[in-house]
């Protein structure tokens, strides 16, 4: 079979058949679109990791204090205790984060209040609203928005991209003095 040229992805240029490399940039000749931002910026590449490691490290403590109240009010206490464990355990892993958004008043303040929010809105669909009203359905459209919004400010908006730059900054810095 008679091999083809291949062009690289991360730097356009033509390499031999033979090659599994690039001879220019040195990336591979399989590289997915991963390894190609990985090879081009890496930096880009790291702080893109980063932010969305952060995003997901958060984003489950806007559920915590919704998912407590569920299983409190339904009267099923060992998996409260379960979810309270599992936070302790994930809080722990991510001491670090959760105190650099303790520390910041904007952070801190956003966190308490889109908790606090999905906290009113199941104890208010539990409480107050009947299993077969209408309203059931507006809590839960309440729900669906409140998702997309409170993700859009915590991590999207002027200050959710200023605390991130500056855990960034702090992480990096300190990672970089282990070197």
């Amino acid at each position: 079979m008679v091999g083809y040229r291949w062009t690289c992805q991360a730097c356009e240029a033509g390499n031999e058949p033979n090659l599994d490399k690039c001879e220019f940039c040195g990336c591979p000749a399989n590289a997915g679109s991963e390894d190609i931002e990985k090879h081009t910026s890496p930096e880009g590449f790291k702080k893109r990791k980063a932010k969305e490691q952060y995003s997901n490290s958060l984003f489950i403590y806007f559920f915590i204090p919704f998912f407590a109240a569920i299983h409190a009010v339904n009267g099923r206490y060992e998996t409260l205790l379960l979810l309270l464990g599992i936070t302790a355990a994930f809080s722990y892993k991510n001491i670090k984060l959760i105190t650099h958004i303790w520390n910041d008043d904007w952070a801190r303040t956003s966190l308490i209040t889109i908790s606090s929010l999905f906290l009113a809105s199941i104890l208010i669909r539990i409480f107050l609203i009947p299993d077969n009203s209408d309203l059931v359905w507006w809590s839960a459209l309440f729900h669906f928005l409140l998702i997309p919004f409170s993700s859009y400010y915590f991590f999207k908006s002027k200050n959710g991209k200023r605390v991130f730059s500056e855990y960034y900054s702090k992480a990096n810095k300190v990672v970089n003095a282990d070197k």
